[in-house]
């Protein structure tokens, strides 16, 4: 199979797709089955975003319906023409509009891009629900595939159990949209006998309270830092399938999470975490912490034992597999 991935993935942090796509890539360079083509004009199959072709590049139709005709991606007769030729998947997000605030430009190219797909990727079944929900794409191939992260950087490593020393938060965000949670956060870092790290952007006008601004970093570098923490604290609304929770499950680490989007599904009804209160105050909080913390090893050995679920490899299999029933379609 000649695989094209139409997204310029980058080294550096920038969000959840930049971090599949390089993943993926990565991933698929090792696979003696894969032809991979600098070239989408000579692939039998692209994989693309739908609505972006890397971080901040949005993709034109143009663009598209050339690449739908094996055609390079500039041909102008992509503005009149175009035939069915080559194969095109979408894995795609949740909608902007579901997690983030306001109508989002991205959302309506990747519904309007929706009809040149022959298969489509959700990463959760909150994030194909939305779809459903607005009657896109239901007469696609379909298929629910959750992310996978790199286990040679983020893996569990042996800590202890007790938190004499107190208790150690971590969380992990490149984006600074209002619902992420941000308060949230700075509340537990009021907690005693409470740390809170944030790897990423904070946004300016909310306060930070006591959480140490690690700013941010590097694959290797996040790696190292979750291992180093108790639980991983993300409190961001809606999200369809957050590759930050999945880094921290690999990373051996329950979850403290908002229970909606596809973060619930990823805590696999509580067994990899817990779901926080609406009540964000001081001792709802802290009585929170004592549940969480009774249940730390029950948890810690409920993702000890599902770690295979975690791995990137197992995530790229099922992308294969989708893969190549489109080619048979």
């Amino acid at each position: 199979m000649r695989l094209h991935v139409l997204y310029q993935a980058i080294e550096n942090p920038w969000g959840g797709s930049n971090t599949f796509f390089r993943n993926f890539i990565r991933e698929a360079q090792k696979d003696s089955s894969i032809e991979m083509t600098k070239k989408p004009e000579q692939a039998d199959m692209v994989l693309t975003a739908g609505h972006y072709r890397g971080p901040g590049k949005f993709l034109k139709t143009l663009e598209l319906r050339n690449i739908r005709s094996g055609r390079p991606l500039w041909h102008p007769w992509g503005l009149w023409n175009h035939k069915k030729k080559t194969k095109i998947v979408f894995r795609v997000d949740g909608l902007r509009k579901v997690y983030a605030e306001g109508t989002v430009p991205a959302d309506e190219v990747l519904l309007r891009h929706l009809s040149y797909a022959d298969g489509i990727i959700y990463q959760s079944r909150f994030s194909r629900q939305c779809f459903d929900a607005v009657s896109a794409a239901r007469q696609k191939l379909v298929a629910v595939i959750p992310n996978g992260t790199n286990r040679e950087v983020f893996f569990a490593t042996p800590k202890p159990h007790d938190f004499s020393k107190g208790v150690r938060l971590i969380s992990n965000g490149w984006s600074t949209n209002p619902r992420k949670g941000f308060k949230t956060i700075a509340a537990f870092s009021l907690l005693r006998n409470v740390t809170v790290q944030h790897i990423g952007r904070w946004p300016e006008g909310i306060t930070s309270e006591k959480v140490e601004l690690l700013g941010v970093k590097k694959e290797n570098e996040i790696g190292d830092l979750l291992r180093r923490a108790h639980f991983f604290l993300f409190p961001s609304e809606n999200e369809a399938c957050p590759n930050v929770v999945v880094e921290a499950l690999a990373s051996g680490l329950p979850i403290l999470y908002h229970p909606s989007g596809g973060t619930a599904e990823l805590a696999a009804h509580n067994r990899f975490g817990m779901a926080l209160p609406e009540d964000s105050q001081i001792p709802t909080l802290e009585e929170f912490m004592k549940n969480a913390a009774a249940h730390y090893t029950e948890m810690g050995k409920n993702i000890e034992a599902g770690q295979e679920v975690f791995d990137f490899s197992n995530c790229y299999r099922q992308y294969r597999e989708m893969f190549e029933k489109v080619l048979r379609d």
